[in-house]
């Protein structure tokens, strides 16, 4: 027994001859990647190319003393784009603390597949991260820095995690959810589209619709707004209207869409959306305060313009062939052929109906007493 162990005791000792040492670098001599763009050369179409925003530590971040390098880099793959990057900086490239992609808008046009899956393979990147589509590019996007940054590349994500701002105009997307959408029969990805303006602020209210691979279109404002009234939960935003001549405006409170698709008859599918919504009025022109039969009215009208508005949303969506609310997803869930069902979705969605249903409560009218 003594001399098994005598045995033992050496064969560890040899094993130790085999280990290598840690590679661990310290934070001095790291440089964090806080950011990546991706752009069509001008150049030459056959590359890309790539940014990569670098946050410099420099102590408390309260103190608004914020450094970053953008490096950007012509290359085939960004593989090799990062191996060339490393030759410009003096310490290790980190990208543990990447938050998000910006695709510009000539690349997200083209195909963003292959990009995307590097960013789900990749060990050290953040499957939390946020993917954008920037405009005009992804290197002006990351140029910009807005003066009330006070960490180098924070300000787009503050905005795009809604950890900073809540905007009914943007669509939070994160990248495994992105990658899902790419790859799930039924239902289409969609990204926020960031663009940034002369005075180097940043302006997200748009939303970018994509088949399974690139964008395809580009919804504006209010349709992004009625987009996310049918994708989100108690949204938070205005809308106004005009009664006589006379500007409304309220605030939702509380928002909730629902449909169910509807295919008893053969050539007069449907899909029936019930929605609704609780605000407060809060801001009008006229100064008169109003009595139960005027608010009826009022809510009347916004219960039918509102119908109106996401009736024709939806149409415009569906005449792109995208399908990014999942409906072809809730069709498949709720049919029990799965060899066919998704070519009977396919063949059925160009021509289906929309009736829109939106149940419009006005709970408060703002007034003091």
């Amino acid at each position: 027994m003594n001399v098994l162990k005598r045995w033992l005791a050496r064969l560890m000792c040899c094993s130790l001859l085999f280990l290598s040492g840690c590679d661990f670098r310290d934070i001095d001599l790291r440089l964090f990647v806080v950011s990546i763009g991706i752009d069509v050369s001008k150049e030459n179409p056959e590359m890309h190319r790539f940014s990569f925003k670098i946050a410099i530590p420099s102590g408390d971040p309260k103190t608004g003393d914020k450094k970053s390098l953008l490096i950007t880099q012509e290359s085939t793959s960004i593989a090799e784009a990062i191996r060339e990057v490393k030759s410009k900086v003096d310490k290790e490239l980190d990208f543990g603390h990447c938050k998000g992609v910006m695709y510009g808008e000539a690349f997200a046009r083209t195909d963003i597949s292959k990009i995307q899956d590097w960013t789900v393979r990749r060990r050290d990147m953040q499957l939390l991260m946020y993917p954008a589509v920037a405009v005009p590019t992804a290197e002006a996007v990351l140029k910009a820095e807005p003066p009330t940054e006070r960490i180098a590349g924070n300000a787009i994500f503050l905005a795009l995690s809604e950890d900073g701002t809540e905007s009914p105009f943007i669509s939070k997307t994160y990248s495994f959810d992105l990658t899902r959408r790419m790859m799930e029969e039924g239902e289409d990805p969609v990204m926020p589209v960031v663009e940034t303006t002369e005075d180097e602020v940043l302006n997200i209210d748009k939303v970018a619709l994509m088949d399974k691979n690139k964008v395809k279109f580009i919804l504006s404002p209010d349709e992004t707004r009625l987009y996310n009234l049918l994708d989100l939960r108690n949204l938070s935003t205005n809308f106004g209207i005009k009664i006589d001549g006379q500007l409304l405006e309220v605030n939702t409170d509380r928002t909730r869409a629902r449909y169910k698709i509807v295919t008893d008859k053969r050539g007069e599918e449907t899909i029936d959306y019930k929605i609704r919504i609780t605000a407060t009025l809060e801001e009008k022109e006229d100064p008169a305060q109003l009595d139960p039969r005027d608010l009826h009215k009022i809510e009347a009208q916004f219960s039918k313009e509102l119908s109106q508005a996401v009736k024709k949303m939806l149409e415009k969506v569906q005449k792109t062939g995208l399908d990014p609310l999942g409906f072809g997803l809730r069709y498949g869930g709720t049919h029990w052929n799965n060899r066919t069902e998704m070519e009977e979705w396919e063949s059925l969605y160009p021509h289906v109906k929309f009736n829109v249903s939106v149940n419009f409560k006005i709970k408060s009218t703002g007034y003091k007493r």
